[in-house]
């Protein structure tokens, strides 16, 4: 294949990743998770960036247990998350349940927090660092993915961006990156959030999931509520 070219100068250059950590992970462990795609795509012909949450995450009932094994990977690094969420259950009832039962549970509703903070903050790192020509993301990443197309394809490409994005970005549908890569992803669950996604987006997509991930048919169902 061609090499890639940068607009810019015309030359060639790699293949740029950007890959956003699921929740109660860090960038240590990020960095694991993609070594067989990263050996795989080549690291002389592609470059990572590797991007966190910023919520400092602390176990609590119905939440994944981090195994040994996490815990040596990240190496002593404050796990993180993206955004925290709490659960109405159907008719205001305590029920006692855990978080993961609630939110399995479609009459539950769901609030997210912090969500245009941590949108912005996404926005302006890509903006930044990129442009990109694949997002890779797992997880919780996947919803913060879900939320940064939703918000970008709402506003038309802004003049104060930076020189190199005046080639790239030639509407409100086209994002920063070509391509999604999501790895066991998951749909937006507050309803505050679901006018982003009344129109399909046309922004290409690869959904990979995991049979024997705890979340499998959650992250396929949907409930109906999907993003497009």
């Amino acid at each position: 294949a061609p090499p890639l070219l940068d607009l810019e100068r015309m030359a060639p250059r790699k293949l740029r990743v950007l890959a956003l950590c699921g929740g109660h992970s860090c960038a240590a462990v990020l960095r694991v998770q993609t070594t067989a795609l990263r050996l795989a795509l080549g690291k002389d012909v592609s470059e990572w960036t590797f991007l966190e949450g910023s919520e400092d995450w602390t176990h609590s009932p119905g939440e994944p247990v981090i195994s040994e094994m996490e815990e040596k990977l990240a190496q002593g690094s404050q796990l993180k998350n993206w955004y925290m969420d709490s659960c109405e259950e159907s008719g205001g009832v305590q029920t006692g349940r855990t978080n993961r039962e609630k939110q399995f549970d479609r009459t539950t509703r769901v609030f997210y927090q912090g969500i245009p903070a941590a949108v912005e903050r996404l926005r302006r790192q890509v903006m930044d660092a990129g442009p990109f020509d694949v997002l890779v993301a797992f997880s919780q990443g996947t919803v913060m993915a879900h939320l940064l197309i939703g918000h970008l394809r709402r506003e038309a490409p802004g003049v104060e961006d930076a020189k190199r994005w005046h080639c790239t970005r030639n509407g409100a549908e086209q994002m920063p990156w070509e391509i999604s890569v999501f790895f066991n992803g998951m749909h937006v669950r507050d309803e505050d959030y679901f006018h982003l996604f009344e129109q399909k987006s046309p922004h290409p997509t690869v959904h990979v999931f995991g049979r024997e991930d705890e979340f499998y048919d959650y992250g396929r169902d949907g409930f109906g509520n999907q993003p497009q």
